[in-house]
Order: structure tokens, then C-alpha cells, then sequence
């Protein structure tokens, strides 16, 4: 009996060692995951944690859902996840992309209201951006971090402001574009002053403001004249205007490039405008006396300006812009095909390249 007790006893003890063997690895696990930034969460669970990793100072269970559409010729997604990686608050989220040809995807943006893609959802809005560098803007000032540029959405996470501009949901062509009535582009046509060939292929039509600093950026980058020398005939422009509230300027320079452009025609019209974009001191008075070196008659400039013989047309550009394209922003560019009527839209000031990319798929049989 003696022998059988101390047996039992021998057991007794090596099954609890055993279990706390167990218990210390499982501990040592979990510490070891925690300390490597391992994110333990269940990824299905919208519950947001507050617990910071101790390595990266990040919330561990960011998520960033990114979702595009490959139809679009010119939206910047990986340009801008390029630059969200490079942020130590959000280097270490998980990232998951969608297209929006995926099939759950097209219900998920029409319950969340999203009309515009490339779309960009967080899954909190709380994170730590503390580590991330302060970024200025051309005045000095702080800009605001990443997380404040969140907005909630219907449901649970939060989409980041990029100015999305790609409509999936617009009737496209089998090539991905979006198509323009016939008559209507003949009534901006007609109603406008065009540059270049009256029957190239390719018409850019630009809604543009002369106040407007991206819109100075864009032809002062010189694209413009390296769209001109690469496609020759084949483009011709068509500038519109869009003279944004907030420029207090815009509508009345506006009205005097058209009051030139009624004296002298599309080639004074068009370098005037060039003029107001490369000074940075254009005012009323120095646009006008451009006019006049631009062989303008002051009397009858002056008198069509105080009659106010175009403020309605300007206007009349700014609603077509934004009833017609969905323009709210300036430069504001649509490239069209005069052939197919198949059109696309780039929004601010892009380099050459966005443009000839589009231009070549619209050439392109």
C-alpha cells in the first residue's frame, strides 16, 4: 500500500508540473505576441481597442480597406498609399484592396453613401499619430494629421478625404470611359473659344478659374505646350470658366477675357489667360492693360466690363461644368474623344504623363 500511495503521489505532482509548464508557455506566447505587435484580435469584431503596440506606438487592430476600380485611367491609389506608409501611426495597419467589379463591394459603397472612388476606409478613427512628422502648408502652418481628415461613415469605419472623383456607377464604355451626348459637347463647343485644330480627334476641355493657384500650376508646368508638340492636330483645347466663391477676383477677370477674346478672337484670348496664370500679381487694372498690348480697344473693353455683357455666360459655363462633368473644383479637365464621344475626367493639377495616358487609351482602337 505503501508503495501504490507514494505511486499516486509521484503522479499527483507530475501532472501538476505539466499544467504549469502549460500555463507559463501559453503566457509566454501570448506576452511574445504582444510585444512583437501581433495583433490577437478577431478581425470580424468591429469593437475598437484602445491598447497601443509597444513597438510601433499604433493601434493594433487598424485596418485600412482600400477599394478602386480598374476601369479608372487616373486615379492615384497607390501614390497615396504610398505616402499613408510612410506614417509611423499607421506603417503596421492591414490593408486590404478591393476592386469595385468584386462582388460584395458595389452593396458596401451604396450603404455607405460613396459615390466617388478610389475610397479609402479606416477602420478607427483613433489612432496614435503623435510619431508621425509635422507636415506644413506653403504659409507655414501645421497641416492637420491624417486622422482628422476621417470622416464617419453609415456604417462603422471611416473613409479618408482624397477628393475622390471616379464615379463607378456612371454607364461606361467598353473601354472604361464615360460617354457625352453629341449635341451637348457641340453646344460648349460653339458657345466657346477653341485652340488648335477645329477637327482633331481630341478636344481637352478645361473649367478653370485665373485666381485659381493649381490651376497657374497646371499651365505653368508646361503641359500645355508638350500636349500641344507631342499630338499636333489631333488636340485642340477648349477653355471654360469656373470662377470659385471664395476667389473674389474670378468672375470679373473672367469676364474680361471674354470681352478681349469678342475683339481679338481665341489667339488673344488664349494668351491672355497664359499672362494672368504666369503673373503672380494679376489684378483687374494689369489684365487690362494686357489687353491693350494685346491690340484691344480700352474704350470698348471698359464699357463691355460695366455693362456686365458676359456675366451670365461665365455662369452659364460654371453650371454646365458641375450639372454635365460633376466639376466642384478647379482645374477641372475632361479629354474627349470627337470621334467616339467617349470622355474622362481629371481633377487638379496632374503632370503631363496623367494626361498623355488617357489621351493615348482614347486614341487607342
Amino acid at each position: 500500500m505503501t508503495q501504490e500511495n507514494n505511486n499516486n503521489k509521484n503522479n499527483v505532482q507530475m501532472v501538476v508540473i505539466i499544467v504549469l509548464l502549460v500555463v507559463i508557455a501559453i503566457m509566454g506566447f501570448f506576452l511574445w505576441k504582444n510585444s512583437a505587435g501581433v495583433n490577437t484580435s478577431n478581425i470580424n469584431n468591429n469593437t475598437t481597442s484602445t491598447a497601443t503596440n509597444t513597438v510601433t506606438g499604433t493601434y493594433d487592430n487598424l485596418a485600412i480597406t482600400v477599394i478602386d476600380d480598374k476601369r479608372c485611367t487616373n486615379c492615384p491609389t497607390d501614390a497615396i498609399l504610398n505616402q499613408l506608409k510612410q506614417l509611423p501611426s499607421i506603417a503596421w495597419a492591414e490593408i486590404v484592396r478591393k476592386d469595385f467589379s468584386d462582388s460584395w463591394v458595389s452593396d458596401y459603397l451604396k450603404k455607405n453613401n460613396v459615390k466617388a472612388l478610389p475610397l479609402i476606409a479606416f477602420s478607427t478613427n483613433n489612432f496614435d499619430v503623435s510619431k508621425d512628422p509635422v507636415q506644413t502648408d506653403q504659409s507655414g502652418k501645421p497641416v492637420p494629421k491624417v486622422n482628422n481628415y476621417l470622416q464617419k461613415l453609415p456604417w462603422w469605419e471611416y473613409t479618408l478625404d482624397i477628393r475622390a472623383s471616379f464615379d463607378p456607377f456612371q454607364e461606361r464604355s467598353k473601354n472604361g470611359f464615360l460617354m457625352l451626348d453629341k449635341a451637348k459637347l457641340k453646344a460648349i463647343k460653339d458657345n466657346s473659344y477653341l485652340e488648335g485644330n477645329k477637327d482633331a480627334k481630341i478636344t481637352w476641355l478645361e473649367y478653370s478659374d485665373l485666381e485659381c493657384p493649381f490651376c497657374a500650376k497646371l499651365h505653368n508646368s508646361g503641359t500645355p505646350e508638350e500636349l500641344k508638340a507631342k499630338y499636333g492636330d489631333d488636340l485642340n483645347r477648349v477653355f471654360n470658366h469656373f470662377p470659385l466663391s471664395f476667389h473674389n477676383n474670378a468672375q470679373n477677370w473672367a469676364e474680361i477675357l471674354e470681352c478681349l477674346g469678342e475683339q481679338k478672337g481665341s489667339t488673344a484670348f488664349y494668351a491672355l489667360a497664359k499672362k494672368a496664370y504666369n503673373d503672380k500679381k494679376s489684378d483687374k487694372s494689369f489684365l487690362i492693360d494686357e489687353a491693350v498690348k494685346l491690340w484691344a480697344n480700352k474704350t470698348k473693353l471698359e464699357k463691355c466690363l460695366s455693362d456686365g455683357k458676359y456675366t451670365d455666360k461665365v455662369k452659364s459655363e460654371m453650371n454646365t461644368g458641375a450639372s454635365l462633368f460633376g466639376i466642384t473644383g478647379t482645374p477641372g479637365n475632361i479629354l474627349i474623344n470627337n470621334e467616339t464621344w467617349e470622355y474622362e475626367i481629371i481633377s487638379w493639377a496632374y503632370p503631363t504623363a496623367s494626361f498623355e495616358k488617357i489621351i493615348d487609351k482614347l486614341l487607342s482602337k
